[in-house]
């Protein structure tokens, strides 16, 4: 029975922003939530630098534009696997930059290699607020095309959020083990300027409301669901998901550790809209490594 309310909490509502890990309090672990929709591999590691490579392939070919000079390009159906390089810069307490170069395998080029960025405060504790800005448009590129900028830092996201426990009698009956975690979040995420794909224009102001939550098994398997709300309908475009899930295995969160998931951040839509998806095939399989510097 308890298995069957754990699984009902989650499904019903109650989500979380994609990967993130735990840390060590008292007798038990806390699950670290974060706002940013790409993985902080480093939350569990106190140092002030940290860094990560992972390989990531998707479960199925797709048709991917790639960039293959200045001013040239083309089409490729293909398994976009790639090679990621994080890097994460803390200087004090729970303020952070991060940036991820990601190099695809095949048809590799400078003009191909991309990245992704975030950075603000984001506390993992449970009672805590955090403000991020973060950027994982896929037009991020150190060698863009003639006329076109390395990034367009208004179409980021700024996410305000706010991490809570449930009561402790309702924790008690959802959690398994005595050291499992079960943590959620609230926000609200703003994207300054945004491309609308159905008038194919640049448009200003996009809402979104997000309810998250994360469980952690035996502080080394995770869960993780998340829900968003568009308050404007006509502000979700195709790629923007109703929800997103990642579960997997991690060994550790200090360097040397590795982790292996599976994460789905695509345009997936709620089983009561007329285009439902799972899109679970449009997920990616991703095995990471914390350096140990």
């Amino acid at each position: 029975m308890r298995y069957y309310i754990l699984l009902t909490m989650l499904l019903s509502g109650l989500f979380f922003c994609p990967l993130v890990v735990v840390a060590d309090t008292a007798n038990t672990q806390a699950v670290k939530l974060f706002t940013n929709p790409w993985s902080r591999l480093f939350s569990g590691d106190e140092a002030e630098f940290s860094t990560a490579l992972t390989y990531s392939s998707p479960l199925k070919k797709k048709s991917v534009h790639v960039p293959t000079g200045k001013n040239t390009s083309e089409e490729v159906y293909k398994l976009n696997q790639r090679g990621l390089f994080s890097m994460q810069y803390s200087p004090i307490s729970y303020f952070f930059t991060n940036m991820t170069v990601r190099v695809p395998l095949q048809n590799t080029s400078k003009y191909s290699t991309d990245f992704v960025y975030s950075f603000g405060y984001d506390d993992w504790h449970p009672g805590t607020f955090s403000l991020v800005y973060g950027n994982y448009n896929d037009n991020n590129r150190f060698f863009p095309e003639t006329g076109a900028q390395k990034t367009r830092f208004e179409q980021g996201s700024w996410t305000f959020g706010y991490k809570f426990t449930l009561p402790k009698t309702v924790e008690s009956a959802l959690l398994i083990n005595n050291d499992d975690a079960l943590v959620c979040q609230v926000g609200y995420s703003y994207v300054p300027r945004y491309y609308s794909d159905a008038s194919s224009t640049i448009k200003d102001n996009k809402n979104s409301l997000l309810g998250s939550c994360g469980y952690t098994l035996q502080q080394h398997y995770f869960l993780r669901l998340s829900a968003f709300y568009y308050p404007d309908k006509n502000q979700q475009q195709p790629w923007n998901y109703d929800y997103t899930y990642s579960f997997g295995y991690t060994s550790g969160y200090a360097g040397g550790s590795w982790s292996i998931y599976y994460g789905n951040y695509t345009g997936t839509r709620y089983p009561w809209r007329q285009n439902a998806n799972a899109n679970f095939s449009s997920g990616t399989i991703n095995l990471s490594w914390n350096l140990p510097l």
